[in-house]
């Protein structure tokens, strides 16, 4: 078993949608170490103000991927996501609108130096820091019955009252960085963050707070990761077949936000409308655990908590806001066991 705490490579799809766009010149600045957060975060920041049409202007997501179109691995239905790239160079507001109750969200910032100043969890009028003329965006607004039309819309509303309010709108320069030394070192640095088992402590923080020493290798296989205290993901790649039922029972994480298990196919794809566990369709235990069943109807049998297997299964347990058992890793996931069908009825 293998159970380890990550953020996966371009954790949503807004990210990646971001490396799609535009790309540095072909020829330019040749990328050194020294130089290669602020050449991708260049990258990525120029990519997202042409999406939106412009700095100060947020470009939102709007439903969930079908699975069908799924085009980067570890896609999940826990949020829908926007992001805008604004100038603070005069400064700048952030309005956040009132929320649900008991619905999580976030503003991750992100300045030019892919440094996160810090993560908005309050509504109101925030004032933007000014720690490089550009700030990065990412809000995260929960969904809560995210197959249901009525629930996405009521998101897409909130959405909608993220107002951005900057002194100044200079847009954001094409960047002129070599493309062809810019990728190499993404690459490079990609295979080297990928043996981390987890993502060190410090690989995002505040400025002046981050690991120096391992900043680049998160810029090139995270890039727009959270901090660890804002979120935690632990991977969980058994070597089960999808042949029989596998059991296992969990502990609830700590967390302030929510948590959630998806289950993923060998290629790191959704391959089933049910494959999603969290606290909102999980059917708890007497003493509070949720035991989670892997497998089909056919070889589980109709119970609670199941979760549909292919070949290669694997599973991704995110946890927003998390507490401190799952901060310092004294929170661990259990193997899960093969079980037959009479054996998991309840």
């Amino acid at each position: 078993m293998i159970a380890r705490r990550f953020v996966p490579v371009m954790l949503f799809m807004l990210v990646m949608a971001f490396h799609v766009g535009s790309s540095p010149a072909a020829t330019g600045t040749v990328v050194t170490r020294s130089t290669y957060i602020r050449a991708e975060t260049d990258r990525t920041f120029y990519n997202v103000s042409q999406l939106a049409g412009g700095v100060n202007r947020f470009y939102h997501y709007r439903s969930i991927t079908p699975l069908d179109k799924q085009s980067v691995v570890r896609m999940n239905k826990d949020t829908l996501y926007s992001g805008a790239v604004v100038d603070t160079s005069k400064g700048a507001t952030l309005t956040v609108p009132d929320m649900p109750p008991g619905r999580y969200f976030s503003v991750l910032m992100i300045d030019n130096d892919h440094y996160s100043p810090g993560v908005i969890y309050t509504p109101g009028v925030h004032k933007l820091p000014r720690d490089t003329k550009y700030l990065f965006l990412a809000v995260r607004i929960q969904l809560l019955h995210p197959d249901d039309p009525a629930d996405i819309a009521l998101v897409n509303a909130l959405q909608d009252g993220f107002v951005i309010n900057a002194q100044r709108a200079d847009p954001f320069p094409k960047p002129k960085w070599d493309t062809k030394s810019l990728n190499a070192l993404t690459e490079r640095y990609n295979r080297e963050f990928a043996k981390f088992k987890q993502y060190p402590d410090g690989s995002m923080a505040p400025r002046g707070k981050a690991d120096e020493r391992i900043r680049h290798l998160a810029a090139a296989g995270a890039w727009g990761l959270f901090p660890t205290r804002d979120a935690v993901y632990i991977n969980y790649n058994g070597g089960q077949s999808a042949d029989q039922c596998y059991c296992a029972t969990y502990s609830i994480p700590e967390n302030k936000a929510f948590w959630s298990i998806t289950v993923y196919g060998a290629d790191g794809y959704m391959k089933s409308a049910n494959s999603i566990l969290n606290g909102i369709n999980a059917r708890p235990n007497p003493d509070g655990t949720v035991t989670a069943h892997f497998g089909s109807e056919a070889q589980c049998g109709n119970v609670a908590n199941r979760l549909d297997t292919t070949e290669g299964w694997n599973f991704l347990m995110r946890i927003y806001r998390p507490g401190e058992s799952v901060v310092d890793r004294s929170y661990r996931l259990p193997d899960a066991v093969a079980c037959k069908p009479q054996q998991a009825l309840q």
